[in-house]
């Protein structure tokens, strides 16, 4: 009977179980990573063991700047997810192997310090035990000096072993405090580096915990994703010039920088300028309602377009708040404000868009409002304006290891060896030092991003530069650096002012010069400029040039109508002072003789 019953009760217990499935605890395998201006996403394979059925699977070791509201499963080889939860519970000390080993170092130094605080006690009862003997001894020796029965070896023998422990004690309490310096400095050390790493304490283990039914008996393989906060990349470049002067090595790079709390070690690694939002859905539009009230005179123009101004960056504010990855993260006070009619973070997160999204209509109102009672056709204006970018993601090569810093870590995106055009730049109007430049051509499929460059000329560092954002097949230059074989100087050589009916004729004759103190001629690219009138009142015309202008087609159809002059000039060998190349023009401007200039306006 006895058997029977424990064999029942034992069927009992393991249909208990695959009711309520089995529990695994598992950090998972970090796989991939894709890293956005901010944020990245992170993707872990986790693997089910079998038997097959119900399982609850504890994901742990989550990063501290993880997104709670962004893990997701996701169904993978014969595993489907029922249920995933976010949960946060106490440590008696932090996960993390780089950071357990942080801990351990600090306890060792603190208890070295606690070992050199006993030491100086010890000292102190010493040197207490010695003032206390001394005051012992110097009322016997006056007695036994005054009785005629004073042992003077006695006495000098005691005073020796007296000064020698004290020598003694000092010497050692100065070797502890330099010892008990140098330990704090180190501790000091360690905690900034574990702060580095945790920036708060982090001894919270941070879990999802998934339900998953596993198909197969021999387990199965599941991936959790989920957004981290304090993680960012920006583009950077260094150009490099070929022996044969005929292509560019462009080394397009990625500083990236992740404090999230965990390390990516050997993942598939993805760049994106893509913003994850948790936002899905298009803000809901509200009906607009209008009503009469009594009559008010209509306010100045100004005033209108001040609260346009006003509305415009409310409506920008909101629009960027809510399609912010994650905004909710940021205004813990409201998220307590809602916390009462929400259970969960997913029914917060709706409350919480429904809220911006009366804020967007309620901030839309009022501009059309404005657009109702604005008196006539008052310009309004457009407003805040945004930045616009492309959107762009670059898979890495391979696979890449990225560990949790504080410091930019620096990964090649690619090399690209790009066909160029080497030429010179003088601008003397702004400077007499002439640049080495080349015209490159995008020759690869990816995009460019704007980003600062550093250029290596025959293996030297030369300088710092920026690219802007390139299409593929499109043109762009960079700088190269000074060739200080070469100086560029203008002169004004001529001022001529004469009246032509109504109007004043000036006219300006400037002479653009190039020393070359090299053997070898050299081709420049010499630039100058003519002042740009904002208004038809003044006329500038270019009048004499000794040296026709570039007619390169995109100079003629882009710089030369603001105003920009350029001459491709051959600089010959050796020509420098009085045998200088150079280059005369002139320019008249006419205006209203009843006028003066009171200052030259160039185009913006």
């Amino acid at each position: 009977m006895m058997t029977r019953l424990a064999v029942g009760f034992a069927a009992l217990a393991g249909v208990a179980a695959v009711a309520c499935g089995a529990t695994h605890e598992t950090a998972g395998r970090i796989d991939a990573v894709t890293v956005y201006r901010g944020q990245a996403l992170v993707t872990r394979l986790v693997e089910i063991p079998g038997p097959a059925g119900l399982h609850e699977v504890v994901v742990t070791d989550l990063p501290e700047r993880i997104v709670p509201g962004s893990i997701y499963a996701e169904s993978a080889d014969g595993v489907a997810v029922r249920s995933v939860r976010y949960r946060v519970r106490p440590v008696a000390e932090d996960v993390r192997d780089e950071v357990r080993k942080l801990d351990e170092e600090m306890e060792a130094k603190m208890e070295a310090l606690d070992a050199l605080e006993r030491s100086r006690r010890v000292l102190g009862e010493e040197r207490a035990y010695l003032d206390r003997l001394n005051d012992f001894t110097a009322p016997t020796a006056t007695a036994e000096l005054r009785s005629g029965v004073l042992n003077a070896e006695t006495l000098r023998k005691l005073t020796l072993f007296t000064f020698e422990q004290r020598k003694r004690l000092s010497d050692e309490e100065l070797t502890i405090d330099r010892q008990k310096k140098g330990f704090e400095q180190a501790l000091n050390l360690l905690r900034r580096k574990r702060g580095e790493l945790t920036g708060v304490s982090a001894r919270t283990v941070r879990e999802a915990v998934v339900f998953a039914d596993l198909r197969e008996a021999t387990g199965g393989l599941m991936r959790v994703r989920y957004l981290v906060d304090d993680a960012m990349w920006s583009p950077s470049y260094n150009v490099r010039t070929e022996a044969d002067n005929a292509r560019v090595l462009l080394e397009y790079n990625a500083a990236i920088q992740q404090r999230s709390g965990e390390d990516w070690t050997d993942v598939a690694m993805t760049l994106s300028t893509a913003t994850p939002t948790l936002v899905a859905r298009a803000p809901e539009l509200t009906p607009l309602r209008v009503a009469l009230a009594e009559f008010e005179a209509p306010q100045a123009a100004e005033q209108y377009k001040a609260q346009f101004g006003e509305l415009m960056r409310r409506k920008a504010q909101m629009e960027n708040y809510r399609n912010a990855p994650m905004a909710q993260q940021q205004g813990r006070a409201a998220q307590q404000a809602l916390q009462p009619q929400a259970d969960t973070l997913e029914e917060w997160t709706v409350l919480g868009n429904r809220a911006n999204d009366l804020n967007l209509n309620s901030i839309a109102a009022e501009l059309q409002v404005l657009d109702l009672v604005a008196p006539g056709k008052t310009s309004l204006g457009k407003g805040v304006p945004r930045e616009e970018g492309v959107s762009v993601t670059y898979l890495l090569t391979g696979r890449t290891t990225l560990p949790s810093r504080s410091d930019r870590q620096s990964i090649q995106i690619a090399g690209l060896n790009l066909p160029a055009d080497f030429y010179k730049v003088a601008t003397p109007v702004l400077t007499d030092f002439v640049y080495d430049e080349a015209s490159l051509t995008n020759a690869s499929p990816m995009v460019l991003l704007a980003g600062p460059v550093a250029a290596y000329a025959g293996g030297q560092f030369v300088g710092h530069g920026e690219i802007p954002m390139v299409a593929a097949g499109e043109r762009f230059a960079v700088g190269l650096g000074i060739d200080s074989s070469l100086r560029a100087g203008r002169e004004l050589v001529e001022r001529r002012e004469s009246i032509r009916g109504g109007n004043r004729v000036v006219t300006f004759k400037y002479r653009l010069v190039v020393n070359n103190f090299a053997d070898a001629p050299a081709v420049v690219r010499l630039l100058d400029r003519l002042p740009k009138a904002k208004d038809a009142g003044v006329q500038v015309t270019l009048a004499e040039s000794g040296k026709p202008l570039c007619d390169d087609r995109d100079y003629q159809h882009g710089p030369r109508k603001d105003g920009i002059l350029r001459w491709d000039a051959e600089v010959p060998g050796a020509a420098s002072g009085p045998d200088a190349f150079a280059i005369d023009y002139e320019f008249q401007l006419e205006y209203d003789k009843a006028k003066s200039l009171t200052g030259l306006a160039f185009a913006d």
